[in-house]
């Protein structure tokens, strides 16, 4: 059964913050449930048991909204504003991209380490709206003092009858950047990530909405 989307009125009550800094955690709004609400790691089968097995991230029904926040373009002089909120367990991430001065959004996760041990990719549920999102992930290698964001484009699978999708990213398909720059790295490092976050840098200018049902680790 799908979720529901959010109303035009709870919408507008949306805070959309964090447009020059990065790290701090989204507003809550009125009328909705936490912010970017972070669900605690919670096996539905055990990593390692066979080609199927996921751990899931989150789903979005925990009450825990410190390990989430946004991080806009504003951290390197962009205008572009983003963020998020969770409604009937369905997070919606969405704002409006500017490319002039610098073209990014992303919601992240903060990881406690050992989410992704023993997995080999990311399975995500989502209804996507026609634009390109990408999957990053940050693990413990550093390219001039600064943490490796390995990325690789979400791409969605057949569409439901309601928009819904799952987008599956194979760690072996990222690609090691920081700020947006190719740089030579190891390759991601499950067992030491730090960091999760979906990002929307397609280069067009304009409004997103991305809704995500749930995010799983899988072996």
């Amino acid at each position: 059964m799908s979720k529901p989307r959010a109303t035009s009125a709870m919408l507008s009550l949306v805070a959309l913050i964090m447009t020059a800094t990065a790290g701090s955690a989204v507003a809550q709004p009125p009328s909705s449930e936490p912010v970017l609400g972070a669900a605690e790691a919670q096996t539905t089968s055990p990593v390692g048991a066979g080609s199927n097995a996921c751990r899931r991230l989150t789903d979005f029904t925990a009450d825990d909204t410190g390990r989430w926040f946004v991080v806009n373009d504003g951290v390197m002089g962009g205008r572009s504003d983003g963020g998020g909120f969770i409604d009937g367990s369905v997070l919606r991430f969405e704002g409006e991209v500017v490319t002039d001065g610098g073209g990014f959004t992303s919601a992240r996760l903060q990881l406690e380490g050992d989410e992704l041990v023993d997995t080999t990719r990311i399975e995500m549920r989502m209804r996507p709206d026609g634009r390109t999102y990408g999957l990053t992930l940050e693990d413990a290698a550093q390219f001039r003092g600064r943490f490796v964001s390995h990325r690789a484009d979400l791409e969605a699978g057949p569409i439901d009858a309601d928009g819904w999708a799952t987008a599956v990213v194979e760690y072996e398909e990222l690609v090691p950047s920081v700020f947006g720059v190719l740089v030579d790295a190891p390759a991601f490092d499950p067992g030491t990530a730090r960091e999760f976050g979906i990002i929307i840098a397609d280069g067009i200018d304009g409004e997103f909405v991305l809704d995500i049902d749930w995010i799983d680790a899988c072996a």
